[in-house]
């Protein structure tokens, strides 16, 4: 049911849903002494969500800096969200795959000692196999022994990623600190669930889709259509980060 929710709610936030909308009230013309409000309302919804600078400004005060992993950790925690199936359920990387890449390093340079795979069933056809299964196999392949591997595969949020990752520590008498692996744009709202179950973590951010770079001077006047569904997952983060701070 959650998940369900979860993309109900994604959809009613989607600024491309809001300037479809728009559209067609515009087009309608109705009611007709709205009809210029509507149009400058569409024109500025527009631009400031296709505007690749006011984009790069506003991620890049939301996500966390990048900093390079120092110190001991007994475990790398990483959420699923990175990987998906076909239809014939085989994995593939998706995307934020810079997590995995990310979280392997920590191992294999010493870091972390152990790693914990937090990810079920998060898509809504049921047959599919638990995320965390495949990341599992993954990380066998890249030289990670199983014994340094613990799987979680029944959550299907970022809140039980948090909640069941507390009962694995708990379970196998882990004792931190932990490290957490997700995506830059993720990561506040990740490690605040994960704080909230009891389990607070060192950051160390990957998949930084904007880096501290600088921007031409087309982006702040050519549109870019690409950033409506990034504006849409930085929303959906920005509220989810607040309810959780409730």
């Amino acid at each position: 049911m959650l998940p369900l929710l979860s993309k109900f709610v994604a959809f009613f936030i989607s600024p491309a849903n809001w300037i479809i909308l728009l559209a067609v009230l515009y087009l309608l013309g109705k009611p007709e002494r709205w009809r210029k409000k509507i149009g400058i309302s569409l024109i500025g919804l527009t631009f400031f969500f296709t505007n690749p600078a006011i984009f790069y400004i506003t991620l890049t005060a939301w996500q966390p800096a990048f900093r390079p992993a120092t110190g001991n950790y007994s475990a790398v925690i990483l959420p699923g969200g990175l990987s998906s199936y076909d239809k014939n359920g085989q994995g593939f990387f998706g995307q934020a795959s810079d997590r995995f890449i990310q979280a392997t390093k920590l191992v294999h340079t010493g870091v972390a000692e152990k790693i914990i795979v937090t990810g079920g069933n998060g898509f809504l056809n049921r047959k599919l196999p638990p995320e965390a299964t495949f990341v599992k196999e993954e990380l066998m392949q890249n030289g990670i022994p199983s014994s340094k591997i613990f799987v979680e595969t029944q959550s299907r949020t970022t809140r039980e990623n948090a909640l069941f990752t507390k009962k694995l520590i708990d379970s196998l008498a882990l004792k931190g600190p932990f490290i957490l692996v997700t995506s830059a744009m993720h990561m506040r709202r990740c490690q605040l669930e994960f704080a909230n179950a009891g389990i607070p973590t060192t950051a160390h951010a990957s998949n930084y889709e904007v880096i501290n770079g600088f921007q031409q001077w087309y982006d702040w006047i050519w549109p870019d259509f690409g950033q409506l569904d990034k504006w849409n997952r930085l929303i959906k983060e920005v509220v989810g980060w607040v309810v959780s701070s409730l």
